[in-house]
């Protein structure tokens, strides 16, 4: 396997970084000079995961079902699926190593006795690895879990097999951060309700728009997947309300089956309300290229959102709350 780029001098990830300068960071996240090697599995790949580090799992699903002969289910719950059997494969992720639903699925998984395997920096499911002499991936703490999904899922994608991995990271190392392009968006939908769509591969990347915008702009956000929308949601554009903002994220390379129904979509449910659209195109030629370019952009707009109105991005209080409440329970 070929070696990756070194992290550039000035990254430091000794240091607790806020989210904004962690998302600044975020192409060097992938230049990290740590490689893995390339796996091969077969069958089923169960990946359980919540929140910032769940999403590895849900774009790991979307390459495969788009480029793929791996069947690979994200699972974001306590447990497992019921169907889960010794034959198939689990891979537990958590960067604080302690999110009780990913606990609770790696318990599950050592009860039906599949293969499991761990990506943490370190907490309870660490120790939960050491003592059931389980394959652990350690990663680098000192970042904000939401903005090292560069670190979670480059692991998460060796192990799996993706085909061409080391071409596809060193096209999304040459891939350039535009704070400006992200700030005329954020300006666009600022004080309304983003109304985020994506289809096919890029589905992911409108989830993860979504939630780095509720979180770090702490507002709220809705996404749907094209074409599914198209048979039940678009229904609620009859009587859109007015302080209502279209995110369309679109694939360089999507086919014309899917241009024609976006571009149908356009014309009946939005331009004829004057809705505000933003529309944005993926960079890059490889499937990882083009997810990763959206999500480094959805990324920082929700940070160009929180400053607009002066809201530091990094803290998730109301998270840190329900944590505490449930303690214990």
């Amino acid at each position: 396997m070929s070696p990756l780029c070194l992290l550039s001098a000035d990254y430091n990830p000794e240091i607790d970084m806020d989210i904004e300068t962690d998302t600044l960071n975020f192409i060097k996240m992938f230049q990290s000079e740590k490689t893995f090697e390339l796996e091969k599995k077969e069958g089923r790949v169960i990946v359980s995961g919540m929140g910032g580090s769940g999403i590895s799992g849900l774009i790991a699903s979307a390459l495969f079902n788009t480029s793929g002969n791996l069947q690979v289910i994200p699972w974001t719950n306590y447990g497992l699926p019921q169907w889960v059997n010794k034959n198939d494969q689990v891979i537990c992720i958590s960067y604080s190593g302690n999110t009780a639903e990913t606990l609770s699925a790696a318990n599950s998984a050592i009860k039906t006795d599949c293969k499991l395997e761990i990506i943490t920096t370190g907490g309870k499911l660490e120790k939960l690895a050491i003592k059931n002499n389980l394959n652990i991936t350690k990663i680098e703490s000192g970042h904000q879990p939401r903005a090292a999904l560069p670190l979670l899922l480059k692991p998460l994608l060796y192990k799996i097999g993706i085909p061409n991995l080391d071409e596809q990271i060193n096209e999304i190392c040459k891939l350039q951060i535009d704070v400006k392009e992200a700030r005329e968006i954020a300006e666009n939908i600022n004080g309304k309700l983003p109304c985020i769509y994506s289809s096919g591969l890029l589905t992911p990347v409108g989830y993860r728009w979504r939630c780095q915008i509720e979180e770090n702009a702490k507002v709220l956000a809705i996404n749907h997947e094209i074409p599914e929308m198209n048979h039940n949601e678009i229904v609620g554009w009859t009587n859109a309300p007015t302080n209502i903002a279209v995110i369309l994220i679109r694939d360089n390379s999507e086919s014309r089956t899917i241009k024609n129904r976006i571009d149908a979509t356009k014309n009946i449910a939005w331009n004829s309300k004057n809705i505000n659209i933003n529309e944005i195109y993926a960079k890059g030629k490889h499937p990882l290229t083009r997810i990763i370019s959206m999500i480094l952009l959805g990324d920082l707009v929700s940070i160009e959102l929180a400053k607009l109105n002066s809201i530091d991005p990094t803290p998730v209080e109301i998270i840190e709350d329900l944590k505490r409440a449930l303690e214990g329970n």
